[in-house]
């Protein structure tokens, strides 16, 4: 009610500026339209979004014919219809809406604040609150649509942070959550794994610190570095690595050094010809300049056929 309130506040505010003044505002960033005003929208802008969201609420694709189609995959049509294929019933309240325009353009944007309650066709339940932005043309069709959005707490998915890191003698960490790290450690690993199985020395080494502490899966702590790389895989004819999946995290609202959850499936066939074969689920630690560290090793016999 709050959130209501305020916005409601502000676009009083906001529309007894404009009726004194043509124009406020100013659009900073670097384009043609950079410096240009803003100025008061119209009320066919903001009917045509209204309606436009109940036929969205109706979840039958309705609202389709309502967006400019560009006639190309991916355009705002096909996104749609996409979309509420996924659907399984769909509530979107409006709470407020707004319309302004840029100075010299025909197009006008409403902006929207809204709650959503979203229940998809695979069980899952969403609830959101949103702020929306329609781009509507002189003929009442939508151009193009953006959409923020606040996750609430309760929601059962899509949270910015999660789960639970236990320290205990660690109180600054102790319940630490998690969140997904972003800084291509996915694409690293990726590239590790090509290299591993190609036994290749000189890219392995290259996304690696100059040692790496290993806690292998039968309890053992060893340090591998680039120098001995020639040496391991001097020991096999082939190796097969690969995975199944990979999950980036770090600790919440800590320094940039993260983790990668690898679980994999391995095969190492050496020269004397023994055959090793394992299902591998190893954290890689990657430290503060993106080189891979530490690795903690788990295992176990693939599943029997």
């Amino acid at each position: 009610m709050k959130k209501l309130v305020l916005l409601i506040a502000i676009i009083a505010t906001a529309s007894n500026l404009m009726a004194q003044a043509p124009a406020a505002g100013k659009i900073l960033v670097s384009s043609k339209n950079a410096g240009k005003k803003f100025q008061l929208g119209s009320d066919k802008s903001v009917d045509i979004v209204l309606n436009n969201i109940k036929a969205y609420n109706l979840n039958d694709g309705s609202d389709v014919a309502q967006y400019v189609d560009d006639a190309n995959p991916g355009s705002l049509q096909s996104m749609i219809r996409d979309w509420h294929n996924t659907m399984k019933s769909l509530n979107e309240v409006p709470q407020a809406a707004f319309p302004v325009k840029v100075q010299g353009r025909e197009n006008e944007t409403v902006f929207v604040l809204a709650d959503e309650d979203r229940i998809y066709k695979n069980g899952s339940t969403q609830k959101l609150s949103v702020i929306e932005l329609f781009e509507v043309t002189p003929k009442g069709k939508i151009a193009s649509f953006i959409q923020y959005t606040q996750i609430p707490t309760t929601n059962e998915f899509g949270q910015t942070t999660g789960g639970k890191f236990f320290a205990p003698g660690n109180k600054k960490l102790d319940g630490t959550t998690f969140q997904f790290s972003n800084r291509g450690e996915i694409a690293a690993m990726e590239k590790f794994m090509s290299a591993y199985n190609k036994m290749d020395v000189a890219t392995c080494a290259s996304l690696m610190a100059d040692s790496v502490k290993i806690h292998d899966f039968d309890g053992n702590i060893m340090y591998l570095t680039k120098a001995m790389l020639p040496a391991v895989f001097g020991e096999y004819t082939s190796l097969d690595w690969r995975p199944l999946s990979m999950i980036p995290i770090k600790l919440t609202d800590t320094d940039p050094a993260s983790g990668v959850l690898v679980n994999a499936t391995e095969k190492r066939v050496l020269k004397n010809g023994t055959v090793w074969e394992k299902e591998l689920l190893e954290n890689f630690y990657f430290d503060l300049n993106g080189k891979i560290s530490e690795i903690t090793q788990f295992s176990r016999g693939l599943d029997k056929k």
